[in-house]
């Protein structure tokens, strides 16, 4: 399975074919649970899993952690049941008791009838009650089958039953298109126009994107030029330098897309500089995502990174097209000039297309 993540799930963000297996939330143990707000949601039956998810497998005992947390549980007034199919039904028992709990048993988990019967016991409807439990393939399948939310908790430490171990199989196939529906605060409701443009100048969060910006692509740009410098003039190969030898094959065998070239060196700064342009690519984008855009989480990190490298992509194409331009203008071995202008050209392309459309907001 992935690295543990929690939050919460929109389901309108992934195919209908994982909708079963998504839960409404993810929580990092009980404790991290809020309880009040769903109370205010309107949850007044809490449905628990057992193993891993209130004690560990083959355990009697609850922490002192899952009792104060049942215990506030039940002060603020909801019931809790234990569904499970346990045939050790002096443990259950004892569970139970140490939290207050009534229990239900039946069919296996993802079966609906533990869950119904569950709601025929307390006399509520399915969305009154909440699921929390560790597996996506019983407990919270079983309970989206019956139309109740479920809370998708952390299992904790230690063994597993052996055939436990398949349905973690199917987890870890699941969670990267699940983990694809969780909520994180890049979907917040950004500040309104009118509070930022009530700020002065020098706090504005397009300023301050700006500059951020500015230094991520000058890191960047010293990326790419001692990339370049490297590639182009130490590099050794057979005949002497790569991009000597480099050149020459390309100006042979590619000859009608390479007529312009004054010489070897020339023919050769494009493609080279595309491999420096890439390294220098790959920084940018983990530094402007997190630090100048400050997008959290990982939830949409694949599409941001699709819809990045389709802008820096373009703008690699606008940057090597100025450089090689000027390179093959300006002479052989006079890399800064074509460079700067190049790396000037390119960054007003790519904070545009990365600020309005890479790293966008969804609002």
């Amino acid at each position: 399975m992935r690295k543990w993540q929690s939050g919460r799930f929109d389901r309108r963000r992934i195919g209908r074919v994982y909708h079963r297996f998504t839960p409404a939330h993810a929580a990092e143990s009980l404790n991290s649970i809020d309880l009040k707000a769903l109370w205010d949601r309107g949850k007044r039956l809490l449905l628990l899993d057992v193993d891993n998810t209130l004690v560990q497998w083959h355990a009697h005992e609850c922490s002192l952690t899952v009792l104060m947390w049942a215990k506030q549980a039940k002060s603020m007034g909801f019931d809790i049941c234990i569904i499970s199919n346990t045939n050790q039904l002096e443990r259950l028992a004892k569970i139970a008791k140490s939290i207050g709990a009534e229990t239900v048993r039946g069919r296996f988990k993802p079966s609906r009838s533990m869950y119904r019967l569950a709601l025929i016991k307390f006399k509520r409807k399915p969305d009154e009650a909440i699921m929390i439990g560790d597996q996506l393939m019983t407990d919270v399948l079983g309970a989206n089958r019956t139309g109740i939310e479920a809370i998708w908790v952390r299992r904790l430490e230690g063994k597993e039953f052996k055939g436990t171990s398949i349905n973690r199989f199917m987890e870890r196939m699941l969670t990267g298109a699940i983990y694809q529906a969780l909520v994180t605060p890049v979907d917040e409701a950004p500040e309104s126009i009118e509070s930022e443009r009530a700020k002065p100048i020098a706090q504005k969060t397009l300023v301050h994107q700006i500059i951020k910006f500015g230094i991520v692509g000058s890191t960047s740009f010293a990326i790419d030029y001692g990339i370049t410098y490297v590639l182009m003039n130490i590099v050794p190969s057979s005949n002497g330098l790569l991009s000597h030898e480099v050149g020459l094959t390309l100006m042979k065998d590619f000859p009608s897309l390479f007529y312009w070239a004054k010489g070897p060196n020339e023919a050769a700064a494009p493609i080279l500089g595309s491999v420096a342009a890439f390294v220098a690519m790959t920084n940018s984008f983990f530094w402007n995502r997190s630090w100048t855009f400050e997008v959290k989480g990982k939830a949409e990190r694949t599409a941001q990174m699709r819809r990045f490298y389709m802008i820096s992509v373009l703008g690699q194409l606008i940057n090597v097209a100025v450089f090689s331009a000027l390179y093959n203008i300006i002479g052989n071995h006079q890399l800064g000039i074509p460079k700067v202008v190049a790396a000037c050209v390119g960054a007003v392309w790519n904070f545009s297309g990365q600020r309005f459309y890479a790293f966008r907001s969804k609002e």
